[in-house]
């Protein structure tokens, strides 16, 4: 299991795209539309396979109700999610099962900027008690990644979980095979630290 992307959600797309190219000298490109969820987004590729998704709502479909009516009560933009890729989506089920998160693997795709069609399988998890924390577990049905077509220019240096049941996550992330640090926080908090073409900078909260 390894780390897939990392979702920096925002209440508009275009003045999110704009802040994290003044961050980074690296300009984000046009991803696709979530349909159905109101979303949309777009990437840069973090290096390793891995790609920053910047979500934001999509004006061209509804919002009430959905992901994008969520993103588009947000305050400011915020490092909401990560996300892991593996070929072996019923062992991390059952991991889930034995630590009593019910789970439903639930197909997903979209056409990228370039035509290419990209499809995957996630597990949805309902309970959202974990928060952040909660990594979405999905294997790719398709041969290319999104990082592929995504700009390059920016590496990932770390991502930390922060976490008030830390103990926990250590274990349970341990049994899923993903290795990524957690430490002990009052609150659910994603902290990545990445190097773009103007240096490093950090990705979190606000």
């Amino acid at each position: 299991m390894k780390l897939d992307h990392l979702v920096w959600a925002s209440r508009s797309l275009d003045d999110a795209v704009a802040a994290f190219a003044g961050m980074s000298g690296v300009e984000p490109m046009t991803g696709g539309r979530h349909v159905g969820l109101g979303s949309r987004n777009a990437l840069v590729d973090l290096g390793d396979e891995i790609y920053l998704a910047i979500d934001g709502p999509d004006p061209e479909q509804t919002l009430e109700g959905n992901y994008g009516a969520t993103l588009a009560a947000l305050a400011a933009p915020v490092l909401s999610r990560f996300a892991v890729q593996t070929g072996h989506l019923s062992a991390a089920q059952a991991v889930l099962d034995r630590h009593g998160f019910a789970t439903e693997i639930k197909p997903g795709g979209r056409t990228g900027a370039n035509g290419e069609r990209y499809e995957w399988q996630t597990l949805a998890v309902p309970d959202r008690s974990l928060g952040a924390g909660m990594p979405i577990i999905k294997t790719w049905l398709t041969p290319s990644h999104p990082s592929s077509e995504a700009p390059s220019g920016c590496r990932l240096v770390s991502l930390n979980v922060e976490h008030p049941r830390a103990e926990f996550l250590r274990g349970f992330y341990d049994e899923l095979g993903l290795a990524v640090p957690v430490t002990e926080a009052e609150a659910p908090r994603l902290v990545a630290d990445i190097e773009g073409r103007k240096g490093r900078f950090v990705l979190s909260a606000g």
